[in-house]
């Protein structure tokens, strides 16, 4: 069934948001629930575009009451086509409610009524300086993610039937305050999900996803979902400035928690299987309108691991919902402010204690403490070992060569340090200025036992290393200990020396005792 356009009653010229020409009429018999309707007219009437709106006409038609009642409440959807002269040339559709319409004053045109389109929501400057009833302001965010929220229920309705809406854009959306509701426009271009578009194809300005851009005319789900995100980004955040910045994410950094953030990150992503259904939208969005008519709730807080070096940095996280805003307070009395869109947040740690995070909102305050964190102090590491001095092969180092060598260096890169200390081994004993005998030339030093003198010297030095090792008492028998060595040194001298002359006496009188006989 179709209507000639010549049996239509136009009653006024309609401003369509979008551009295109349109007419309020009187309804056909039958078309309809009310006594008007909308007539569009096509941009492009060709046959594909003509059979795709039979084919949503039908949709229509087949649903239940219920959904029905729900598609005609959303959406201004195809009622019946329009014909001139057996051509397809446009199509009925209902009117735009008017509390979805503004009076506003133009220059030239007097005080004219057009949609509330969501580019006005967008830019409240604009609807100042236009005189519009309705104004929401940037820092409005709850009232703004309640929009977003009905977007993307009316998507989420097409969608889990197998429709998708095609292009969406600020310019495809009207808005109302009374209550907060939306309907979509430009319902051409929905078309049967399962069926590849061969339409023309259509995307809003700079809301072109990316597997589009070398002129694919890919129109899905995928697509669908892409400039939601788009849409929710400018309406809760800021718009960018240039085409390239469309990915940008900035204007919404301390506008929309961590959580949201991740579902942006991902809704304008390249991969259009990652991109958050209509729903997940839906459902995020509305919890924040809810979740900001009462004090935030704090489902998790604290720091992983709960101890740390002091002055050293320590990460907290935490799961915040319906936060305006968001301090963490330290044990030594600083309040930090904290990014609403993080989720995680580094801190030197000063002192032991409780951190407590606050969050707030406009229905109240919620506070959560963390479990006590530890902070430590860092090892000071002193050297207490007193090295054995051993032999007197060791007295220049204090460590045997190869001790040293195993334990210490352990590396063949260090060889070099052998020949040194090989080259100390066996010392060369200096003159010992007490002990003037040593000295004198009527005592042949190669006749003395160096290998008892040495061991006289090795006792004295392991002694005085153990005294060392026992404290003060130890330190203060080193003296009594050197003067034990050097009385020990002076009774095997004084031995030598004696047995010395005894031996040459002896011989004295043998050679005597020869001559007398």
């Amino acid at each position: 069934m179709s209507v000639d356009v010549t049996a239509l009653s136009i009653l006024r010229d309609v401003e369509s948001p979008e551009g295109l020409p349109a007419f309020e009429v009187k309804s056909p018999k039958g078309v309809g629930r009310g006594f008007r309707s909308l007539f569009r007219t096509f941009e492009d009437a060709s046959d594909v575009v003509a059979a795709n709106v039979r084919w949503l006409i039908d949709f229509r038609a087949h649903l239940t009451p219920e959904d029905r009642s729900t598609l005609d409440a959303s959406f201004l959807w195809p009622l019946e086509l329009v014909e001139s002269d057996g051509v397809a040339v446009g199509y009925l559709t209902g009117v735009v409610p008017a509390r979805f319409e503004e009076r506003v004053q133009t220059p030239h045109s007097g005080v004219v009524t057009v949609a509330r389109t969501l580019d006005w929501l967008n830019n409240p400057a604009h609807a100042r300086d236009v005189g519009a009833s309705v104004i929401v302001e940037p820092d409005d965010i709850i009232v703004r993610s309640a929009y977003c929220a009905q977007i993307a229920r009316a998507t989420a309705f097409l969608h889990s039937r197998g429709v998708v809406f095609g292009d969406i854009g600020p310019l495809r959306v009207v808005t109302s305050d009374s209550p907060i509701d939306v309907v979509m426009i430009g319902s051409e271009f929905m078309h049967a999900a399962e069926s590849p578009w061969r339409g023309p194809g259509v995307h809003s300005h700079g809301m072109t996803p990316p597997e589009c851009v070398d002129e694919a005319r890919v129109q899905d789900v995928g697509t669908d979902l892409f400039k939601l995100a788009l849409i929710f980004r400018d309406v809760l955040g800021a718009a960018p400035a240039k085409a390239s910045e469309i990915s940008s994410l900035a204007g919404l950094v301390g506008r929309v928690d961590h959580r949201g953030i991740e579902m942006f990150e991902r809704g304008l992503g390249s991969d259009p299987g990652a991109r958050p259904s209509a729903v997940e939208w839906y459902a995020y969005l509305y919890s924040e309108t809810i979740a900001h008519s009462a004090p935030p709730v704090i489902e998790m807080f604290g720091a992983v691991p709960e101890h740390g070096i002091r002055n050293q940095s320590i990460e907290f996280t935490w799961n915040v919902q319906g936060h305006r805003r968001l301090n963490l307070e330290t044990p030594w009395g600083e309040v930090q402010e904290l990014d609403i869109s993080a989720s995680r947040y580094r801190v030197t740690l000063k002192q032991s204690g409780q951190f407590r995070l606050i969050a707030s909102n406009p229905s109240g305050t919620t506070e959560r403490p963390s479990d006590i964190v530890y902070a430590f102090d860092p090892p000071a590491v002193r050297f207490v070992e007193v090295p054995e001095l051993g032999g007197v092969a060791q007295a220049m180092t204090g460590l045997d060569s190869t001790v040293l060598s195993d334990r210490v260096v352990q590396g063949p890169e260090f060889n070099w340090l052998y020949g040194s200390f090989d080259a100390i081994a066996s010392p060369e004993l200096p003159p010992l200025l007490e002990l003037p005998q040593f000295d004198s030339p009527g005592v042949p030093l190669h006749q003395i036992d160096w290998t008892a003198l040495t061991s006289i010297i090795n006792d004295t030095m392991r002694a005085a290393d153990a005294e060392v090792r026992q404290g003060a008492l130890g330190r203060g028998n080193i003296v009594d200990r050197a003067g034990l060595l050097v009385s020990r040194v002076r009774l095997r001298t004084d031995r030598v020396t004696s047995g010395l002359r005894r031996s040459r006496t002896r011989r004295s009188s043998s050679k005597r005792r020869s001559d007398e006989s």
